[in-house]
């Protein structure tokens, strides 16, 4: 008997779980995507330029774990913005177009377009275009402290 108990218990759990989850709706952002669209143009704005004061300050939270791995006075502004571009693919972004998105507590969805931009660093130093193409999708951002940031996650198409 006691086991059967447990196990109600457990699905109850479960069932409440799912419906308070189920209680949290997103809202849509303005075309503009609100105050994430404006964090995450600052961002791929200060990877453009390329400035990685910027690029750190304004692309990702305080205890990103890539940021305290990296060493960032081994990279200049230049070989920075080839290594952000690199990693994460909605930072190689130029020509953004925010569309709106989807708003739920601190995460947001964006509706982006523009055109992806990969480079490399040549072993001379050089750094080199290699690719350009048109995208579309979506990018994540999330609230800490207050402040969006970039969540290092999307779905772009080509």
């Amino acid at each position: 008997m006691c086991a059967k108990v447990r196990m109600i218990s457990r699905y109850l759990l479960v069932s409440c779980g799912f419906m308070l989850v189920s209680f949290v709706h997103a809202s849509s952002l303005p075309a503009d995507g609100g105050e994430p669209g404006k964090a995450y143009k600052a961002c791929v704005d200060a990877v453009a330029k390329p400035d990685k004061a910027a690029m750190v300050a304004l692309c990702f939270a305080k205890d990103d774990p890539w940021i305290k791995k990296a060493n960032l006075d081994y990279f200049t502004n230049e070989t920075f913005q080839v290594a952000v571009r690199i990693e994460w693919p909605a930072l190689r972004l130029i020509d953004v177009k925010i569309t709106g998105g989807q708003l739920t507590g601190d995460d947001a969805e964006i509706s982006v377009q523009g055109t992806a931009l990969l480079q490399r660093e040549e072993p001379t130093g050089d750094i080199v275009e290699v690719d350009r193409y048109p995208v579309k999708g979506t990018v994540k951002l999330q609230r800490k402290d207050g402040v969006w940031r970039y969540a290092g996650t999307e779905k772009l198409e080509r």
